[in-house]
């Protein structure tokens, strides 16, 4: 068995640019920008957007952003999953943990969306617009995305909608929502499949009183011959934060033969623990994070190996300091 044990430092510094300005009658215009300065060198983005509405109503943002969370972890810091699975990006022979995310935003293209409040009503219509190929990861030979076992060889613009109702009531608040493609065609694989019509499902809720938040979550993905459907629950009391999330992937050989045929699931247990005000800093916190995650291979036929993976646990000390 190959040793994947890895040692690492990094971190980033976020600087936050925003302002805002409103009139008499509580319209307002506003912008954000939030350049990332990574340890690595590298200069990312986190948020870049611009927005205008109606104070405390409506507003219109335009950008890059992140939609309503549908799979809120709540205190992680540190949690992956076994082998190569993800929580945004498809990696072919590995379970994919759906959380609701494929349309939320912070894309390269473009996103539009509307969002607004009716008192304990929050209503949200995201839209991401522009090659979304980027969600299928590469195979890691010849650099070519794939999709059960065949190469991706088309590509087009997708245009996917996400509306989110949420609704609070006191200490509860409970959303749902759905994602999808509209347009044909956005990837096809070399046998003709359109495999860009994705749809996902998701449903949320939260209990927060005092020092204790509660979410449990549901998402579920009908793509082309697999479904993925996830659950969790974690719990923050006062720093202390624990969860765990269940990932189940059912493969079938209706539209591309030859693949996977059965179920392959994914537990995931996390805790997280953070010290606030170190050294009697205001707002400088160390936090301590770890993750267990293993897989269980239900497949009918034994030619899929590349779905055999180890248990995978990590931990990790986070150094932060918001100014």
């Amino acid at each position: 068995m190959m040793d994947d044990s890895e040692f690492n430092q990094d971190g980033r510094v976020l600087i936050e640019f925003a302002g805002e300005k409103f009139t008499d009658a509580g319209y307002y215009v506003g912008v954000k920008a939030q350049p990332l300065f990574e340890s690595t060198g590298n200069v990312a983005l986190d948020d870049a957007y611009f927005e205008f509405g109606k104070q405390d109503s409506w507003a219109v943002r335009a950008g890059r952003y992140e939609a309503y969370d549908m799979f809120p972890v709540g205190l992680d810091v540190f949690l992956e999953y076994s082998g190569d699975t993800s929580n945004e990006l498809y990696s072919d022979g590995s379970a994919y943990i759906y959380q609701m995310k494929e349309a939320r935003g912070r894309g390269a293209d473009g996103q539009i969306m509307y969002y607004q409040s009716f008192g304990n009503l929050y209503v949200e219509l995201g839209t991401m617009l522009g090659d979304r190929s980027g969600l299928f990861s590469d195979d890691g030979m010849l650099g070519q995305k794939t999709y059960h076992g065949e190469s991706i060889v088309s590509t087009k613009d997708s245009f996917l909608v996400r509306p989110v109702v949420a609704y609070n009531m006191g200490d509860f608040t409970v959303a749902a929502s759905m994602e999808t493609n509209l347009v044909n065609d956005t990837a096809v694989t070399s046998s003709g499949v359109d495999v860009g019509d994705r749809t996902g499902y998701g449903l949320t809720g939260n209990w927060a009183t005092g020092d204790i938040s509660v979410n449990a979550n549901f998402a579920y993905m009908d793509a082309v011959d697999e479904t993925n459907m996830s659950v969790g629950l974690n719990a923050l009391y006062k720093n202390f934060g624990l969860g765990y999330i269940y990932g189940m992937n059912e493969y079938e050989n209706k539209e591309i033969k030859g693949w996977a045929d059965g179920d392959v699931n994914v537990s995931t247990y996390y805790a997280s623990y953070e010290f606030t005000n170190v050294l009697a800093v205001q707002d400088f916190s160390v936090l301590l994070g770890a993750y267990y995650s293993s897989v269980d291979n239900k497949l009918d036929n034994p030619g899929s190996a590349m779905f055999e993976e180890h248990d995978d646990y990590g931990a990790r000390i986070r150094l932060f300091y918001e100014f």
